[in-house]
């Protein structure tokens, strides 16, 4: 049975409070002229603080006599009391001249009669009348303001009982304060500083006031002799309350005024003696001073349990911690199961999708929580997973199956995918300018095919003009003729005694009626083009615009895309405001056109008849000459044709100069999509762009399967200025670099296309060829990505796809990773991915199945999850099938040969040892850990 087994958690401690009746400075109301034990144990039980270190000067007996009956008042109470012997050292180092404090903290399994033999063997420097030095048991009275310890007897003691083999910090721990009568010596007093130094050499751990002490203790070069490296060290803050008044003021909270500077401490570990001998081993990981809690992950994305129904082969529930989680256990014991029913109870569908990549099913309803087992075969078991913040959350994780790492990163085309989402969340600027980037190019290309498109649309234009002119004759023919007609015209008018002057006037009515005649066509035809949009006036109606006839769309730069959401939701607003007037102004301008043309076709059957009329009797002349009406006509019909020709020229003319602009604006989308491309290129290196020990890289090239999809359209067997040789893919070099000329040349014909080809849609497939834009990684000079073939190992592309994995999403969720050991090798394990979940867990939870004890172990794991499987030789509780053991790392206990079960035989760190590969090393080297140097 494990009385924690929600594993390390940061808790409250103070090992610095000094018992009623203390030695020294005893400043405790008396009740009845005894140590007021009751009101002391009601204090502290009903603290928040967790851990308390019970203390007196240079004596155990009052601690242990107030431990007892703590003990005896709160039988129940999960607080976890310590004694704490406080000696003087015969040394001074600070500016005060003032004795070295000097703690001796009791492992709380070692008995009273223990720590009495200690101190009878610890001799302080006051000597009895015969010259014997007095033990730490003798002293009486003002002895206890004056004796003093040098820190050989301390250690002498020690080994004199519990042996000269004994392991100093499996019994007791020794502290020293940082301040007050502390061993921080004063500045420039280098004698001083290295009395300090070999104190600081002796000691476990630190009392001090503040984060500014955790910071210099932890640092590795702090000695006076640099070329000795010093072993950081954790730093407890204390309130070393002397009063009833101290103690409320001051236990568990955190004080600054004029008089008192009070720092709570928080421990993550479990409120055991252990747990205690853990920050030593990771005293930065696991002490910390400030007033709130330092974990403050956010509840709604940190799973506290996974509950099982519908099933009798799990437990009713698991829980979990809120950083690390290691689920441990022999093969087949139910461990990936437990993760991969996890992650399909808060996404199935992307829990399949997963499943299948890693493991390369052929098809997602062969995926399962286990192998040989599908989702469909146990439909009936019912997976629930209870968030922190309560059962009705809907969260998120990131869930990793085994040999996923691989998989992930073995695609090196995929690579920027998977770069991207890490790489933005760090570099947001990045993202900006990778997504106005895409943007620029995307509206370039747009840009391209809405040129290519209006070019071969004004071409075949340009075609109709030129054949409608041609249609109309040789244009010198005509001329010709026209002037010989006017010949003929003076000839008859002579011949006919028409005075030249009718003769010229009739002419010009004539004309003058032609024109005008003309122009009542030409409405008609243009009211018949407006007739799909206006409704002609009829009786007393006015004409009006057809419902749905007038749409409009607007094309904005900057688009919506490219600028803040704020100025989006502006720029929207503005959008639609002139989409709506444009309409607006369009409507009334198509009704007032059919108005106008209404109004001028009357104007100009009126003025005809007026002409008509005024001119009858001319008119009537020339018409009964017959010659002359019909040479007149003749001519007319000439000036008629050439005018038609000079008209056709004309709008050839303009069509070209279009033609020639829209092939200018393929030209600048090449040139912009460039532009686009460089200054992303640009922006990225402007500094480097480093996660972890990835640096990122960037760059832009054509891949060859763009290339060739531009190419399909083209016939390879015949050779031109865009295919170069036979089989050759298109030279789209060439025709980005003069797009008018390719595009004449595909519509000329001078280039082949393949049957069933349109060259508009292959002009601007080449034209649209674009550099795609590529992540490149690099580790210990390793690389990944990019349009080169990667140099990393198996290994380190899996540590690769890992590194963004834990990076990629903007919101810390959960972490659900399966033996990321099988993807990766040795080194990389404890080089690189152990310091990674240990900074990792600080962000996110993460829940992780292993066989690896660098990983489970090296990694700090705040709760180890052993599974078991039910056999003969490894019985479960009720013969369940699976069960799951939970607690902290420093969770031990000795061998239970009795235990009816395989987990209750010992405790987390002797499962661990038994189950993990290299967990007997890995524990050592933890152990070692604190006198490496």
């Amino acid at each position: 049975m494990n009385k924690y087994p929600a594993g390390s958690q940061w808790r409250k401690w103070d090992l610095h409070v000094h018992v009623p009746g203390t030695k020294l400075n005893d400043a405790y109301e008396k009740n009845l002229g005894l140590p007021d034990f009751d009101r002391f144990a009601d204090n502290l039980e009903n603290s928040d603080v967790s851990v308390i270190g019970i203390t007196d000067y240079f004596s155990a007996d009052q601690s242990l006599a107030f431990i007892q009956h703590f003990k005896e008042r709160f039988p129940d109470s999960e607080k976890l009391l310590l004694v704490n012997v406080e000696l003087r050292l015969n040394e001074t180092v600070n500016r005060d001249v003032q004795m070295v404090d000097f703690h001796v903290i009791f492992r709380d399994s070692i008995a009273g009669a223990k720590i009495s033999e200690f101190l009878s063997r610890l001799t302080t420097q006051l000597t009895d009348r015969q010259g014997r030095q007095k033990p730490c048991s003798e002293l009486a009275g003002n002895d206890f303001n004056t004796a003093t310890v040098t820190r050989a007897h301390i250690k002498q003691a020690f080994r004199d009982t519990f042996g000269e083999k004994a392991e100093v910090s499996d019994y007791l721990i020794f502290v020293a304060p940082a301040n007050n009568n502390g061993f921080r010596a004063q500045s420039g007093q280098q004698r001083k500083a290295n009395i300090a130094d070999e104190i600081d050499k002796d000691i476990h751990a630190v009392f001090g006031k503040g984060p500014e002490n955790s910071s210099h203790f932890l640092l590795r070069d702090r000695y006076e002799d640099t070329s000795q490296p010093s072993q950081p060290k954790p730093v407890f803050g204390g309130c070393d309350a002397h009063s009833f008044a101290d103690l409320e003021a001051w236990l568990g909270n955190t004080l600054r005024d004029k008089s008192t500077r009070q720092v709570a401490t928080w421990v993550k570990a479990d409120p055991t003696f252990a747990g205690l001998q853990q920050t030593l081993i990771e005293p930065a990981e696991r002490v910390a001073l400030q007033a709130a809690e330092p974990d403050q992950k956010e509840p709604y994305k940190v799973i506290s349990k996974v509950r099982f129904s519908g099933t009798d082969e799990f437990p009713h529930e698991v829980s979990f911690n809120r950083n690390l989680n290691a689920i441990i256990g022999s093969r087949s014991s139910g461990k990936s199961a437990l993760l991969a029913y996890m992650a399909h109870a808060v996404d199935p569908a992307e829990t399949l999708r997963l499943q299948v990549e890693a493991h390369g099913l052929r098809d997602a309803k062969e995926a399962g929580p286990a192998a040989g087992l599908t989702w469909a075969e146990v439909a009936g078991v019912a997976c629930k997973v209870e968030w922190a913040s309560g059962e009705d959350t809907i969260g998120k994780v990131i869930y990793i199956p085994q040999n996923a790492l691989y998989k992930l990163s073995e695609q090196p085309e995929e690579i920027t995918k998977k770069i991207a989402p890490a790489l933005f969340r760090i570099y947001p600027l990045v993202k900006t300018a990778f997504d106005n980037s895409a943007i620029r190019v995307a509206a370039a290309n747009s840009d391209i095919r809405s040129a290519v498109g209006e070019w071969f649309g004004l071409a075949d234009r340009i075609d109709e003009r030129e054949q409608e002119v041609k249609d109309l004759g040789d244009k010198a023919a005509i001329a010709t003729e026209r002037d010989r007609l006017q010949g003929e015209i003076d000839r008859i008018k002579t011949a006919a005694r028409l005075s030249d002057d009718e003769v010229r006037k009739y002419q010009a009515v004539a004309e003058q009626l032609d024109g005008m005649e003309t122009r009542v066509k030409e409405v008609a035809v243009e009211l018949d083009q407006l007739g799909s949009y206006v409704a002609p006036a009829e009786g007393l109606n006015v004409a009006s615009i057809l419902p749905q006839a007038v749409q409009a769309t607007v094309t904005l730069r900057p688009s919506s895309a490219e600028v803040p959401e704020s100025v989006a939701v502006n720029l929207d607003e503005l959008k639609a405001n002139v989409l709506r007037d444009l309409v607006s102004s369009v409507e009334a301008t198509l009704v007032k056109a059919v108005n106008d043309l209404d109004d001028e076709e009357e104007s100009l059957r009126a003025e005809i008849e007026t002409i008509r009329s005024t001119n009858a009797d001319l008119i009537e002349k020339h018409e009964a000459n017959a010659e002359l009406s019909g040479v007149v006509e003749d001519h007319k019909k000439q000036v008629t044709i050439l005018a038609n020709i000079a008209k056709g020229e004309k709008a050839r003319d303009q069509l070209i100069i279009e033609q020639v602009a829209a092939a200018a604006k393929a030209s600048k989308g090449v040139a912009d999509r460039a532009e686009a491309l460089s200054a992303l290129v640009e922006i990225f290196s402007d500094e480097e762009r480093l996660l972890t020990d990835l640096t990122f890289g960037i760059e832009t090239d054509i891949t060859t399967n763009t290339v060739e999809h531009a190419s399909i359209g083209f016939n390879q067997r015949s050779t031109n200025a865009y295919i170069k040789s036979k089989g050759d893919s298109v030279a789209y070099e060439s025709a980005h670099a003069d797009p008018a000329k390719f595009l004449q040349a595909l519509r000329s014909g001078e280039v082949a296309l393949n049957k069933s080809y349109e060259p508009s849609a292959v002009a601007a497939d080449v034209l649209t060829v674009s550099s795609e834009v590529r992540f490149s990684a690099e580790l210990d000079s390793d690389r990944i990505g990019g349009f080169r073939r990667s140099s990393m190992t198996p290994g380190k592309q899996a540590l690769f796809a890992l590194t963004l994995i834990l990076n990629e999403s903007q919101e810390p969720w959960p972490l659900l990773i399966d033996q990321p050991e099988d993807d990766l090798d040795s080194r990389s394990i404890y080089d690189t991915i152990v310091p990674y979940l240990v900074d990792g867990k600080k962000e996110r939870q993460i829940i992780m199945v292993s066989h690896n004890a660098n990983l489970v172990i090296g990694a700090d794991s705040e709760q180890i999850i052993v599974a078991n499987r039910h056999g003969d030789d490894r019985k479960n509780k009720n013969a369940q099938t699976f069960e799951y053991f939970t607690g902290a790392l420093e969770h031990s206990q000795p061998l239970n040969a009795s235990s009816p079960t395989a987990l209750g035989r010992f405790g987390v760190r002797e499962h661990a040892c038994e189950v993990l590969d290299g967990g007997e090393e890995a524990f050592q080297k933890r152990r070692n850990k604190y006198k490496i140097q």
